[in-house]
């Protein structure tokens, strides 16, 4: 006789914040939660996300593209399935920002938000000609999270980030174009015209969520904002 299966059946639903679809998912399992464990044990970034990523495509029903999710789409979907398999609330270890005395925090989870504002994705360069952009990505941050100079990673980020050039006849995919010459392109923006692009990447959503508390040993009011997956777990 077969064994029965069991907790398979999604059981709650969510909404991708980038894409705004609606998709039903069931708690991690101890397959999945010994994947991450592994994962987090081994001290491997890529190894830590790629975990985090496989267990929301495990738990979500409908079909999901893992390459197309972005950092913040993996952060909240992954922080319900978490709150749904081991526990609506988190603890969070705080430190006054007067005396530093430690304070423990318990955030429900469905308190955590996510605001993706409404942001305009064509970025005029000149009279005549628009970047096109994208919001980075999950699969961007596994490949470049291993870049040891953060100005290299950072021109990388925004070659990924930029998905045409548009002038009134044309417009190029980004992506077509070889490497070097995408980073002669990006080179050759005056500081203004790529500041134009880092201010877009800076309005990418994260977690968020601001507690409030006097200290108990100092008695100083602290206000704090925890942003991203991180902070909560």
């Amino acid at each position: 006789m077969a064994l029965p299966k069991i907790n398979a059946a999604p059981k709650y639903a969510v909404t991708v914040p980038s894409t705004k679809q609606e998709v039903r998912f069931r708690p991690y399992l101890v397959k999945e939660e010994k994947v991450l464990m592994l994962a987090m044990e081994s001290e491997n970034q890529a190894q830590a996300m790629n975990a985090v990523v496989d267990t929301i495509v495990s738990c979500v029903q409908e079909p999901i593209d893992k390459s197309v999710l972005t950092t913040f789409d993996v952060e909240y979907l992954f922080t319900r399935i978490r709150a749904k398999s081991v526990g609506e609330t988190t603890k969070i270890g705080l430190k006054c920002t007067e005396c530093e005395h430690p304070t423990e925090t318990v955030v429900p989870i469905e308190d955590i938000v996510i605001d993706v504002p409404e942001v305009e994705t064509k970025v005029e360069v000149t009279d005549n000609l628009k970047l096109s952009l994208r919001w980075p990505r999950y699969n961007d941050l596994v490949d470049l999270g291993a870049m040891e100079s953060t100005t290299a990673m950072t021109f990388a980020m925004v070659s990924r980030c930029i998905e045409a050039v548009e002038t009134p006849e044309e417009r190029i995919n980004f992506n077509d174009e070889t490497e070097a010459d995408k980073l002669e392109f990006i080179e050759s923006l005056s500081a203004e015209q790529f500041g134009k692009i880092r201010d877009f990447m800076d309005k990418m959503p994260t977690l968020k969520h601001e507690i409030d508390y006097n200290c108990e040993k100092c008695g100083h009011a602290n206000n704090i904002v925890l942003q991203g997956m991180n902070d909560f777990l």
